[in-house]
């Protein structure tokens, strides 16, 4: 009897003395071939996550195609979840539909209310570590007929009342940062909150008490890597790709040799 009692609390205990890698991108605005780029140190984390508008950039007039590509290049790298950004919702509902329907990963709206197929939550496991990911979106999100945008924070609380358990609470938001740390400040259970929208680089934790809240810039400039322990986090690494030499146009300089010798006086 002892010994079948020690054998059930070995088996449903909470993981002790863990550490799990936390790969992370955000605002990567379709840029496909520079995820690609990443996707050797994406890969040695444990879990990868986004943190919203992945799949259209609004200066590039972007749409489906590179909507599709990126998703396929998520797909490659293995993603473990994203949340929905402003930007997923000004493809429209038809594509949107079809492509959070076709992603091989959890694609998460905590406090969106639609006919998308989005998930509330998403629980993953990792070296027997369960990790609990809610996802939500809020500033300049575009809300189509038949959908309702609801609170936040309100959202989030009334998911976690449901939630299976966990040992990890996570929350990837698309939101201004004022509001991030609004929501972190009224979630001191969150361990991690990774952040979008605002593309920043956060070189090293914005703390609101013990909640950490991440962001590495936009449109795949960089990436952040960050460790777990049961203690909390442990590290946090901005990676930056090397910066890319553009050459120098000549048209400024052809123009204004152009326009001199039409000004010049003729003999």
């Amino acid at each position: 009897m002892v010994w079948a009692l020690l054998l059930t609390l070995l088996i449903w205990a909470p993981a002790r003395g863990w550490e799990i890698a936390i790969a992370f991108t955000n605002d990567l605005h379709a840029y496909a071939s520079r995820l690609d780029g990443w996707a050797s140190l994406l890969t040695e984390a444990d879990l990868i996550f986004d943190a919203g508008d992945t799949w259209e950039d609004t200066h590039r007039a972007t749409a489906a195609a590179e909507a599709w590509t990126t998703l396929n290049a998520m797909a490659r790298v293995g993603y473990d979840a994203m949340v929905l950004g402003n930007h997923e919702t000004y493809l429209g509902p038809p594509l949107l539909r079809e492509l959070v329907a076709s992603a091989p990963f959890p694609v998460l709206a905590t406090n969106l209310r639609s006919d998308l197929p989005t998930q509330r939550w998403a629980l993953v496991e990792k070296r027997g570590v369960r990790v609990l990911v809610l996802g939500v979106l809020w500033d300049l999100a575009l809300v189509w007929p038949g959908w309702e945008l609801l609170d936040p924070l309100a959202s989030i609380r009334s998911t976690l009342a449901e939630a299976p358990p966990h040992d990890v609470f996570i929350l990837l938001a698309h939101l201004d940062v004022s509001r991030a740390r609004a929501l972190a400040a009224s979630l001191p259970e969150c361990d991690l909150l990774i952040l979008g929208h605002n593309h920043l680089v956060l070189e090293s934790p914005s703390w609101v008490g013990h909640v950490p809240i991440v962001q590495a810039g936009h449109r795949g400039e960089a990436v952040g890597i960050v460790t777990l322990t049961e203690s909390g986090l442990a590290s946090y690494t901005i990676h930056r790709q090397a910066a890319r030499v553009r050459p120098r146009s000549v048209w400024p300089a052809a123009a204004f040799l152009l326009l001199v010798l039409a000004l010049w006086p003729r003999s």
